[in-house]
């Protein structure tokens, strides 16, 4: 696997592209995978009262495409924005991996909605 390519001084316009297009990816992903073909980019729609990286779906997702990993404050910051989709907190952080497609992708669930969809998939004994 090839290191990621650092910018001396990051360029805004290649940040935020990155990040549109990691969201674009994770949109396709929902739509053609999980089975939610309404999903879309929220985009900057909502303002401060962000409603996550994805819309028209049951759950809040924040898309991450970052070089380094703060998972406690991101997934601060999707518990946020899940609260003003009203989704409580049923909500995911998608990390980017370097390189990988979204299959690869890292995404973080805060404990409740983890545990709650263990025991729907592998049912209680």
């Amino acid at each position: 696997m090839t290191k990621p390519r650092k910018l001396a001084v990051p360029n805004g316009r290649a940040v935020k592209a990155r990040g549109r297009n990691w969201e674009n990816a994770v949109v396709t992903f929902c739509c053609s995978v999980i089975g939610w073909p309404r999903a879309k980019r929220n985009g900057a729609v909502y303002g401060g009262h962000d409603r996550g990286d994805i819309g028209e779906i049951p759950m809040t997702i924040q898309c991450k495409a970052v070089e380094r990993v703060q998972m406690w404050p991101h997934l601060d910051d999707a518990l946020e924005q899940a609260g003003h989709n009203g989704t409580e907190d049923e909500t995911a952080v998608v990390y980017k991996r370097h390189g990988g497609q979204v299959s690869d992708a890292a995404w973080v669930l805060p404990g409740s909605f983890a545990a709650r969809l263990l025991r729907a998939y592998y049912g209680t004994p």
